[in-house]
């Protein structure tokens, strides 16, 4: 996730160095910050362009490179390995979806999303998907598996929670995960949770009634110690 918002950031802030063209321009800088390997760098972000990619995610890929002093050749191959997923991306995604959706679809598919649970989130869900591909990246990460993830993601989607009650989710999982859960349970409880409008971005207490989701084995433990009175 860290790296998406980077990319996002990258693409909004102007040029603090250079002549005024350059400042307008990201590809002007990187010419600038590696004049020897120009003609590879545009021709991968060309060609990524004409498959419908944001040119301007792979210029500030490059600049960032340049920023950390990494070689021309590293860049490049980084360059071209970033030009591919964003390229699947948009063909999981469709070419209508916003820059932004686009390359947070590459960094999911980086971070080990399935290609088929984007193209599910993309024929379910219209609209910007920046924010749950984010969510979905952070999840696999945490060791939810795909299909636990997605639910969880998709009913949030479906419920119209904002984008900081989105983010929050990762959190509230790796919580129940503190708590004892495996990964793919924890993803459902939050789900769940969801689901019945007790999650507003954070868990406090039970994510769920009792006995509706998939309980700890301390939960189980204290049911147990209070059904001993009655038989």
């Amino acid at each position: 996730m860290r790296w998406t918002i980077l990319i996002l950031l990258l693409l909004a802030l102007p040029a603090v160095t250079g002549n005024a063209a350059a400042q307008d321009d990201p590809l002007a800088r990187v010419r600038q910050a590696y004049p020897t390997a120009t003609g590879e760098i545009e021709a991968i972000i060309s060609d990524a362009e004409s498959a419908g990619a944001p040119a301007d995610a792979l210029a500030a890929k490059a600049l960032e490179g340049a920023a950390k002093g990494v070689p021309a050749e590293r860049v490049v191959a980084a360059l071209h390995q970033y030009s591919l997923r964003l390229r699947e991306s948009v063909q999981l995604l469709g070419r209508e979806r916003g820059a932004s959706s686009i390359i947070s679809g590459a960094d999911a598919l980086r971070r080990g999303v399935p290609a088929e649970q984007l193209r599910t989130m993309a024929m379910e869900h219209h609209g910007d998907l920046t924010v749950p591909l984010m969510v979905m990246g952070d999840l696999m990460e945490a060791g939810v598996p795909a299909g636990n993830a997605y639910r969880v993601v998709s009913r949030a989607m479906i419920q119209e929670h904002n984008h900081e009650e989105m983010l929050a989710i990762p959190g509230a999982v790796r919580q129940m995960m503190r708590a004892g859960q495996g990964p793919g349970p924890a993803a459902d409880a939050v789900g769940q949770a969801i689901g019945s409008g007790q999650f507003h971005g954070a868990m406090h207490g039970p994510p769920v009634p009792p006995g509706s989701g998939p309980p700890d084995h301390a939960n189980s433990e204290r049911g147990k110690g209070k059904g001993k009175s009655s038989g």
